[in-house]
């Protein structure tokens, strides 16, 4: 009786490779947790110089396939070798079956989403798309993955599949008989559509190509000028030099303090990343100081997780700013129109006194310093709507995306006002008024602009180099806020946080 319902295909299709692949799933998370706890894996992406042993997303993937091939892969292979003893196809159309009701249904989100992971359609599709796998469907839509619910089904039953075929044909059993030769090029042609709707739905997006990290180089790089000093420095390093680092928004600080405070043959022992690499190196002691904006929960929780604390010392201001497409009419919005529109409660730039177009509201990855400021200064506690997956993870590709996404004018995103103006400057976009104020220097050092954020200079307490304490008291200097206003930041009164 065990044996029979043990070697039943439907029973294999419909309760034992969806049990398996949860199994799978959880073996996956604590060897996540495992490597995690002996330090050798964080979910940070790898950086010069202080990369975990094993850091990146690859990895990760790489991990699942590992627990999926070995849980569905024997599991198939002894099931097939020792219980089966011809290829039937009524014994295994279910398996090849849900394998190809999988790949439809991924087919169809793509047609009726429009291409588009962050369309409700989309998601309900790989929610609901196979009951058996309703728990990790719902985990991975809800982690705005939904491509994957597709892919888990799809790579489960193919793995599956295939180390039933390897068995049988070891056995000498396998038999290409007429359903199955009906099926392989029905596999194949929903196989090449599906792949061939991700092509093309990864080709209409912009997909900005930037370095997850630059070296400085002495022709300015990062489109930021190195801008001189005012005077003759007044600060001198007699021996090793502050190692430093900095997010994206002030890599022009950055290299202007290499330019006129740095030795030249020093300047391969210095990078300017983005913020949470900056972060992330500054925890592990890979650079004494960053310049940067207030950090994450998750930044301060890394930083606990590694005993450091951080200090924080402000050394600025910047205003933190919304773009539209320069066509776009709407010229002034309140906070509280901003937050229902990254709520998903406005949904039509008509709402706001525009024309009858759909918002397209770009977000930041996780950690960066503007998807922070967004989450702590402006959300408050709100929750985001679904972020697109059409989003751009870094801010120069967030403005030219504004700027000129698809030919479309409805886009919306946030930036700093140095960054969009001088770094980054787009002659396509414009920079909201926010509740009637625009952020110009004036209104930024008046504090009339309701979004001034001020940005620090971070050290790690009770491991600060005694050159790295003389550079932050000189950036506190009048040489050194001059720097500040020159760069064309609005210097900041003193004050150690």
């Amino acid at each position: 009786m065990l044996k029979k319902i043990f070697t039943n295909a439907y029973m294999v299709s419909f309760i034992y490779v969806p049990i398996i692949v949860h199994i799978a799933g959880v073996a996956f998370l604590f060897s996540l947790r495992v490597l995690s706890d002996l330090n050798l894996f964080r979910f940070h992406e790898p950086y010069f110089h202080d990369p975990y042993p094993i850091s990146s997303i690859v990895f990760v993937h790489l991990l699942a396939l590992f627990w999926l091939l070995l849980s569905l892969g024997s599991f198939g292979y002894f099931w097939a070798k020792k219980l089966i003893y011809e290829l039937n196809f009524k014994t295994y159309f279910m398996i090849f079956a849900v394998l190809i009701y999988a790949l439809f249904c991924m087919n169809l989100a793509f047609l009726i989403s429009g291409w588009s992971y962050a369309s409700e359609y989309f998601s309900l599709i790989a929610l609901f798309s196979n009951p058996l796998f309703i728990l990790i469907n719902y985990i991975l839509v809800d982690e705005s993955l939904p491509l994957y619910a597709f892919l888990i089904q799809v790579v489960s039953y193919a793995i599956f599949s295939i180390s039933i075929i390897l068995a049988l044909w070891k056995k000498g059993l396998l038999r290409l008989t007429k359903p199955v030769k009906i099926l392989t090029p029905v596999l194949f042609i929903l196989t090449l559509t599906a792949l061939s709707q991700w092509s093309y739905r990864n080709s209409l997006f912009i997909a900005p190509s930037v370095a997850e990290l630059e070296r400085f180089d002495d022709s300015g790089s990062f489109g930021a000028p190195a801008i001189a000093l005012s005077g003759e420095p007044t600060i001198y390093f007699d021996d090793k030099q502050p190692k430093i680092d900095a997010a994206t928004s002030f890599c022009s600080i950055y290299i202007s303090v290499v330019e006129g405070l740095y030795k030249k043959s020093d300047a391969d022992e210095r990078y300017c990343s983005r913020t949470d690499a900056a972060y992330f190196r500054l925890v592990r002691g890979a650079v004494d100081l960053i310049f940067v904006f207030a950090p994450s929960s998750e930044q301060l929780q890394m930083a606990k997780d590694e005993g450091v604390e951080l200090i924080l010392t402000p050394v600025g201001k910047e205003a933190f700013v919304f773009l539209t497409n320069r066509e776009n009419p709407v010229k002034n919005l309140s906070v509280e129109q901003i937050r229902q529109i990254y709520a998903g409660k406005i949904t039509n730039w008509r709402e706001v006194g525009g024309e009858n177009e759909k918002i397209l509201a770009f977000q930041r990855n996780k950690n960066s310093g503007s998807q922070t400021t967004m989450e702590k200064y402006v959300m408050k506690g709100l929750s985001f709507k679904a972020p697109l997956k059409e989003e751009f993870h870094t801010m120069g590709g967030m403005i030219e995306g504004v700027a000129d996404y698809r030919n479309a004018k409805n886009a919306i995103g946030y930036s700093f006002r140095y960054y969009a103006t001088d770094m980054k400057s787009n002659e396509n976009i414009q920079l909201l008024s926010i509740n009637g104020v625009e952020p110009t220097p004036e209104n930024i050092a008046n504090g009339s602009y309701p979004l001034t954020q001020e940005f620090y200079i971070v050290a790690r307490k009770g491991d600060i180099a005694p050159n790295a304490q003389k550079l932050i008291d000189w950036f506190l200097s009048d040489q050194g806020q001059a720097l500040i206003k020159d760069v064309g930041y609005i210097p900041i009164v003193r004050q150690t946080k």
